[in-house]
């Protein structure tokens, strides 16, 4: 990579040296003069594309894309010989950031030759001679197109790291406590199916009980489980099982088909016991091919570790993209830990980041995840969940960690405190901007004096 970068460099630089000044000025002042035009019949042509409709939305482009690219098109053919390293540093971090949101190289290349398409007719109808027009179209050319190596090399080059690690943590996801994770899913049907088989047996109606892909069983697999065992047949029977189920029990409750018939309950009842059985079943013979695997968890706190964030936070934000759902983000502080650590040690520390980490699992469900994010640093990401009930389950992990009692060496009781900055998903598909916005929060906690919930509110 490093050897492609210096012929790339050295081609931008000669590419620089070997322009007219006047030619390199013509094309600055032509970008900067045309760039905002350029760029609002640029995103008009590639929003279009459905393929680029389902990352960009026209609020989007309005609030921050078009002055980005508008920045980027003056940026590039204004580019003097000292800027190129710049330069080519920007591309490799625009190319990141598309490897993170998941837009393929394709659609980027397809972004350039519509950019390319649209510079033509501005510069052959500039006022200036053919000979001056070629040059500067040359010149211009030849600068999106090494601006653009670049950016689809780095591009390439971070999404096959993702790629690898989007395997790894299928197979981490597969191997992590499987057989806690198989009993906690089969009691979790099981009690399922206990609150629809009383409500059934005492008003012979299934009333307001959740469908099975709405309940936690069905939350968990939807998140987690389909995509731990992605590519396995069983896998796929189990999804088909519980969209079948759903469709006979929506049947019955927006009907208001009754199961007061004996008859018709027994069949209804029938079919839930076998489905639940036949899910069982295919998730115990998951569950038993793998075993226990450490890779990816904070050895501490038994908490995941950033190693897979970046996997899991590109498909749940898709997910809720696609499906419509809501989804947040909460970063957590523990109070005045530095000086908690310094006064009383790093075992009654890591006694308390212990104990903190286990609040974090007694409060969210099994479809959120839950990461150390950095030393007293934690991130948790709460899946289909409204700003409402994400602001509750924060609140209540402030609570319960204001309860838990640590002991310092000399036997004092030490007062432990959480500050927690919560961000909603607000549609833009890179999720370090969702982070950012949660970190925004958690410092506004801080600035209210910590041992609260701080809601991002926007800009």
């Amino acid at each position: 990579m490093e050897t492609y970068l210096q012929t790339v460099k050295e081609e931008w630089v000669k590419l620089i040296n070997e322009t007219d000044p006047d030619v390199h000025r013509l094309a600055t002042e032509l970008a900067r003069d045309n760039a905002t035009p350029l760029v609002a019949e640029f995103y008009r042509v590639v929003l279009a594309d459905p393929s680029a409709a389902e990352f960009l939305t026209t609020e989007q482009v309005e609030r921050q894309l078009q002055e980005a690219l508008r920045r980027w098109l003056i940026d590039v053919l204004s580019c003097r010989v000292e800027q190129v390293e710049e330069q080519m540093r920007a591309q490799q971090r625009a190319a990141d950031v598309h490897a993170r949101i998941g837009i393929s190289v394709d659609l980027v290349e397809m972004g350039f030759r519509v950019l390319k398409k649209l510079l033509l007719p501005v510069i052959t109808t500039s006022a200036h001679s053919p000979e001056v027009k070629l040059h500067i179209y040359h010149y211009a050319i030849n600068s999106i197109d090494l601006a653009m190596e670049v950016m689809s090399r780095a591009y390439v080059f971070s999404e096959n790291n993702a790629a690898k690690e989007d395997e790894n943590y299928r197979i981490f996801s597969l191997m992590e406590n499987a057989e806690e994770e198989k009993e906690r899913q089969t009691a979790a049907l099981l009690s399922w199916e206990m609150v629809l088989l009383y409500k059934i047996t005492l008003n012979s109606s299934i009333g307001n009980s959740l469908p099975l892909g709405q309940s936690e069983f069905g939350l968990w697999f939807s998140h987690k489980g389909r995509h731990y065992f992605s590519g396995i047949a069983e896998a796929g029977h189990i999804s088909r099982l519980i969209q079948e189920f759903d469709d006979l029990f929506n049947e019955v409750r927006l009907t208001g088909q009754g199961l007061s018939d004996k008859a018709q309950r027994d069949k209804f009842l029938q079919r839930m016991r076998n489905t639940l059985s036949q899910i069982i079943t295919l998730l115990r013979e998951l569950f038993d091919e793998v075993s226990r695997h450490e890779v990816g968890v904070d050895v501490l706190t038994r908490l995941l570790n950033r190693r897979f964030l970046p996997t899991i936070f590109k498909r749940e934000i898709l997910h809720a993209t696609r499906a419509g759902t809501k989804l947040s983000t909460l970063l957590i502080d523990v109070d005045k830990f530095k000086q908690i650590n310094d006064t009383w040690g790093h075992n009654t520390g890591d006694e308390i980041l212990r104990k903190v980490s286990g609040a974090f699992y007694d409060n969210v469900r099994t479809c959120d995840y839950v990461f150390r994010y950095g030393g007293d640093e934690f991130l948790i990401v709460l899946t289909e969940i409204s700003e409402v009930d994400a602001l509750r389950i924060a609140e209540r992990i402030r609570r319960r960690v204001e309860k838990i009692k640590v002991n310092s060496p000399t036997g004092d009781i030490i007062p432990l405190s959480l500050s927690i900055g919560v961000a909603m998903f607000n549609g833009h598909p890179d999720y370090e901007r969702l982070i950012q916005a949660a970190d925004e929060a958690l410092y506004g906690a801080k600035r209210r004096g910590r041992n609260c919930v701080e809601l991002w509110k926007g800009a």
